[in-house]
């Protein structure tokens, strides 16, 4: 049994992979990680401690699942081999680590081929059916068996952190962050919050193909945010400010990023609490 860590990052990382990986390093086979152009001193580290893995170089597409999948297709991982997936801004610690190939021949006994830590991908058991799927938020298919880790008696909060929080320091950053993923082809960000409101949801998607098509129809890029930011600014017709109303992910990057206003803008999945720009 091999067992690999496998993640997907750009440049500018280098500091946050060294404290994602030096302290758990040894207790994996390799690692195997999708780095998109263009490298830097993060892809050196990558390399550096790679041991049987093999850092795969590739261009950005907006496409987080198709990215996390060069791991598990380009990769030296073979089927009945195990692999955790993990993201550059989340830690582990050794604790856990050190018990894991213990943890994954438990697993095999049990017939269990895939853990999900707080509903979040987390470690499975390669076969022929394993893809990550959906963007940006994936899942995975192929599993059998899954549990959810965190609910198992042996768990402890502290095997798991999030630093996400400590580099954003910008109390906003959640606007353009929003934005960005409204955006992503195939995005699966509108359902966030939503998911007993199947109707709003369905709304949401219709006004986000309003949005597009008004994009796209005045020669702009409908996937680049520097483009739809250019539109927004200089051409932004009825249409699309019929959009912008209606969805709160529109209004909070328009108030912050063009109007430049802060007051209203609340870090919350709820369309209470703004109101509409145009009138």
């Amino acid at each position: 049994m091999r067992i690999w860590l496998i993640g997907i990052t750009s440049e500018g990382h280098e500091e946050d992979l060294r404290q994602l990986i030096e302290p758990i390093k040894n207790d994996f086979d390799g690692l195997v990680w999708t780095f998109h152009y263009p490298t830097d001193e993060g892809y050196d580290y990558l390399e550096s401690v790679k041991k049987e893995g093999e850092i795969i170089c590739t261009k950005w597409c907006n496409r987080m699942d198709f990215s996390r999948n060069h791991c598990i297709y380009q990769g030296p991982m073979k089927f009945g081999d195990w692999f955790l997936t993990i993201d550059t801004l989340e830690r582990l610690s050794p604790l856990f680590t050190k018990n894991l190939r213990d943890l994954c021949k438990d697993f095999d006994n049990n017939k269990i081929d895939g853990a999900f830590l707080y509903n979040k991908r987390f470690l499975f058991k390669l076969n022929e059916h394993t893809a990550f799927v959906n963007n940006p938020h994936e899942g995975i298919h192929g599993c059998t068996k899954t549990i959810e880790l965190s609910h198992q008696p042996f768990w402890n909060k502290d095997f798991q952190k999030n630093v996400r929080a400590e580099r954003r320091q910008d109390p906003f950053h959640f606007v353009e962050h929003n934005f960005k993923y409204y955006l992503y082809p195939n995005t699966n960000h509108l359902l966030l919050g939503f998911e007993d409101d199947i109707e709003l949801v369905k709304k949401r998607y219709a006004n986000r193909s309003k949005f597009i098509e008004s994009i796209y129809s005045q020669g702009f890029d409908p996937f680049n945010i520097d483009s739809v930011e250019e539109c927004l600014r200089n051409h932004i017709d009825d249409d699309l400010k019929t959009c912008v109303n209606f969805d709160k992910f529109l209004n909070d990057w328009y108030r912050y990023k063009i109007l430049e206003e802060t007051e209203g803008i609340i870090d919350k999945h709820d369309f209470s609490v703004f109101k509409p720009i145009f009138k």
